[in-house]
């Protein structure tokens, strides 16, 4: 094996290191980097003291390795990659840092905010020939690589629609106030995972979208934070999207999906897109199993095999020249995407997309 890649990470928040680990639903970057022989932790940046301080109590690096300013991290550690993993707002800032500096990226969804601003970016890696890769975990994980595959062996056939439904509570008034303030936080939060997932296993772009968005009395959130969508993809596909982060259900799976083609359909009920995935002949009303021979089906280990999956697939397309399972112009497709049904939902109108 090639010598480890030294890397850094800007943003040391609960994704990267979870603030509470026994309720958490994932390992964390922080963890999985320091546990994998790729890899060489050798700095890490946040703007919040608590986290530094958590990083270092913890033992994953010295107190001179963490830094409150990108700035002075850029400049004084020797290293080869970077993983963006701060709020979404500072991720373009944050890219052209590390364009400077020459350095291989692995971006926390979404890639950027603004597209525009994300197709320079873009153009600057390639310039430079730096590795741009997005964390799009919803592809990684085993139900998205079994979906993938079932569609591409043509298992149930052309595909004519998707339905999808997410139910899930964020509502929670402990949650840090800029959480509150997120510009339509179901989309950009996780629906650039739902439609990032379905452009992948169809192999396909949407064309269109039309919807419109809605909020109960007792959000917390100053944005609209449920969306009814109807997309069609390029390919001739339908897809019916419908999810709320404001529902009080505690009874049924947060998220199911179900596609129909003309030879059957793939279903899929879980919380985060965990097994088990069934397929369903055309007029059978017994599934089989596509997941079975899947040991580890709980939410926590299902989460950490997609990270561990992300973070090998960096390392080979820095070290060996593989393409990236989700490199940044096709995360920037998924952000035109998730751009498009908000801009629905604002005008009530029909949306082409252009990418």
């Amino acid at each position: 094996m090639k010598k480890p890649l030294k890397i850094i990470i800007s943003g040391i928040g609960n994704r990267a290191l979870p603030r509470d680990p026994l309720k958490s639903n994932w390992k964390g970057w922080v963890e999985l980097i320091n546990k994998m022989e790729e890899f060489h932790l050798v700095a890490a940046h946040d703007i919040d003291d608590s986290a530094l301080k958590r990083t270092a109590e913890l033992g994953y690096l010295k107190p001179q390795q963490l830094y409150r300013s990108l700035e002075k991290m850029l400049k004084n550690i020797d290293c080869d990659a970077i993983l963006v993993s701060n709020p979404a707002q500072f991720h373009a800032q944050t890219i052209q840092a590390a364009l400077e500096r020459n350095l291989h990226m692995l971006v926390e969804k979404p890639f950027v905010s603004d597209v525009n601003e994300g197709k320079m970016l873009i153009r600057e890696a390639k310039r430079r020939k730096i590795v741009m890769a997005v964390v799009q975990n919803w592809r990684y994980k085993d139900v998205g690589q079994l979906l993938r595959k079932a569609i591409k062996d043509n298992l149930i056939g052309g595909i004519g629609h998707i339905f999808f439904r997410y139910l899930r509570n964020r509502e929670n008034p402990r949650y840090p106030s800029y959480i509150f303030r997120e510009k339509s936080p179901l989309l950009y939060a996780m629906g650039i995972h739902h439609l990032d997932l379905f452009r992948y296993i169809l192999d396909d772009d949407f064309a269109s979208v039309s919807g419109n968005s809605f909020k109960p009395p007792w959000s917390f959130y100053k944005s609209d934070t449920g969306v009814n969508l109807f997309l069609k993809t390029k390919k001739g596909a339908s897809v019916v999207y419908s999810g709320t982060i404001s529902s009080l259900n505690n009874v049924i799976p947060q998220e199911s999906l179900l596609i129909d083609g003309d030879m059957g359909s793939l279903v899929n009920e879980s919380q985060w897109l965990e097994p088990p995935l069934y397929f369903y002949p055309k007029e059978k009303k017994e599934g089989i199993n596509l997941s079975k021979e899947i040991k580890n089906t709980d939410i926590y280990t299902q989460y950490n095999i997609a990270d561990q999956r992300i973070l090998k697939n960096f390392y080979l397309a820095v070290v060996a020249g593989i393409k990236p399972a989700c490199d940044a112009s096709d995360a920037l497709r998924s952000a035109v995407a998730v751009e498009a049904c908000h801009s629905a939902c604002q005008t009530g109108k029909t949306v082409y997309l252009r990418y």
